[in-house]
């Protein structure tokens, strides 16, 4: 399928149909071309990102299908920020215009559940567009009740696809094979480096800025013990998660249910009921080329001394040798943008995605960059320091700035202590702005906190237009979480 935004003529010609998109980390992109391309047999199909769009290019099209993601607290992917701020501030004149709204979101954030699509559905309806079907709110990856929805709506516009078509691939084997803390002593919670191997090497396959989707499971222990006590037959398959699974490894990745819940139920009315465990998304640290994955963890405690879920299988409970599940996500918009001078910007485990955009720079002998890092402990929280004196050493890094909230010393050329990264991008105006005059590209990788902040800081710099530019331009990305 060739990536593009014009119409796609068909054979059989049929109506016009504009599929829009706006994704934070890739999946809704994907799904919006798996969509075009289910219908482009019998519709002239225009695939292009929502961000991108005039009032005018919307009312034009005969059918509108929007897949979105919510990012945050119900917010709209930065790609659509600024449509969301200037298209979406009053109604529209979509009348003639059929439309559908898919919403991806985490429904464990349940006040603001696909809070931008529900927005998007909203608009377009206020703008007397005429509702094909209501908006279909899909929970992760790996919702196949929702994605069944959207499927047969589809085949009622001529689509011919199927649900597994449109959903991502199964998981993949990767073989845990190093665990080593990085910050020993720390106040600001465990950071552990983890290493990865595939089964199969054709799955040493991304780019900097992909995500590795890790899907949380019990112990072996555990599974055999509840297999033995409720007599199950783990070879048995069944329909998961949008593919045929193994029972056995169907219950490894759910929560166990206590007895009185399996007790005189059928079997397939159990796997129905089965928990599944959500998959948790780390941004990868190294280059497919070292032939393993590296991943950088923080180990979540909860209040009642219980571990993250995700965080507790990769750092804990995992065994090193043993099988950890894995897929692969590309991630398009924090993918390496053009060739030219870049700043990095993160805090805490959000080195993770800038260390595989440094080593990509490393690898094209791009120089030029300039990281600004924050985290606690100047002793014990600088990750991956030996890379970061060698990006100085060959030119990969031209600039460094390092800031430590709790630091006493200030290796590295590290700034003054009791700050953050964000107050770091304020002291450093003047610079940034003639880097970006420079034509350089900014990247963001970090939790939500010091995203705001840092955004914060940049639009006092240069300003939300010029921001949004960078966005829509491709030289402003983010890997948030």
């Amino acid at each position: 399928m060739v990536f593009g935004s014009l119409f796609r003529r068909a054979p059989a010609p049929g109506g016009k149909i504009l599929v829009a998109f706006a994704s934070q980390t890739g999946a809704a992109e994907t799904i919006a071309w798996r969509t075009a391309n289910a219908l482009a047999a019998k519709s002239l199909v225009r695939v292009a990102a929502l961000g991108s769009l005039t009032a005018d290019e919307i009312a034009e099209a005969g059918t509108l299908l929007v897949v979105t993601s919510t990012y945050g607290a119900g917010e709209a992917p930065d790609s659509a920020r600024a449509f969301e701020r200037k298209q979406m501030a009053g109604p529209a004149s979509f009348k003639g215009l059929n439309y559908a709204v898919l919403a991806r979101g985490d429904r464990k954030y349940d006040a603001t559940f696909c809070g931008f699509g529900r927005s998007v559905d909203r608009w377009l309806a206020a703008s007397k567009a005429r509702r094909l079907f209501d908006v279909i709110c899909v929970d992760g990856d790996d919702d196949s009740a929702a994605m069944t929805r959207w499927c047969e709506q589809l085949t009622r516009l001529g689509a011919n696809t199927s649900v597994e078509q449109l959903m991502p691939g199964p998981a993949q084997d990767w073989i845990l094979t190093e665990r080593r803390l990085l910050n020993p002593g720390s106040t600001g919670g465990e950071a552990w480096h983890i290493a990865l191997t595939p089964r199969e090497p054709a799955h040493l396959d991304w780019t900097a800025g992909d995500i590795a989707e890790i899907w949380p499971r019990n112990s072996e222990a555990a599974v055999e013990d509840f297999m033995r006590l409720h007599n199950l037959n783990g070879e048995l398959s069944f329909r998961w998660r949008g593919h045929w699974t193994f029972l056995r490894d169907i219950i490894a990745h759910s929560r166990l249910p206590q007895s009185h819940e399996v007790e005189g139920i059928a079997l397939d009315w159990l796997v129905e009921r089965l928990e599944a465990f959500p998959p948790r998304e780390y941004s990868i640290a190294s280059l497919p080329k070292t032939g393993r994955m590296e991943l950088l963890v923080r180990k979540v405690v909860k209040d009642d001394g219980s571990l993250g879920l995700g965080s507790g299988w990769l750092t804990q409970t995992a065994e090193p040798g043993g099988v950890i599940k894995l897929r692969l996500r590309p991630n398009p918009n924090f993918q390496p943008p053009p060739d030219g001078p870049q700043i990095l910007i993160g805090a805490g485990t959000g080195m993770a995605g800038l260390r595989a955009h440094l080593l990509h720079r490393q690898d094209r002998k791009l120089g030029g960059a300039w990281l600004l890092f924050g985290e606690r402990g100047a002793t014990s929280d600088l990750y991956y320091a030996d890379d970061i004196r060698a990006w100085q050493a060959d030119g990969t890094l031209a600039k460094t700035d390092l800031v430590f909230s709790r630091a006493t010393t200030l290796p590295l050329g590290a700034a003054a202590p009791k700050r953050y990264v964000q107050h770091l991008v304020t002291e450093q105006a003047g610079d940034i702005r003639a880097w970006i005059e420079r034509g350089a590209s900014i990247l963001v990788c970090g939790g939500l906190q010091m995203a705001a902040g840092v955004q914060e800081a940049l639009v006092a710099i240069v300003g939300q237009e010029k921001l949004d530019q960078m966005t829509q331009d491709g030289l402003y990305r983010r890997d948030i979480y």
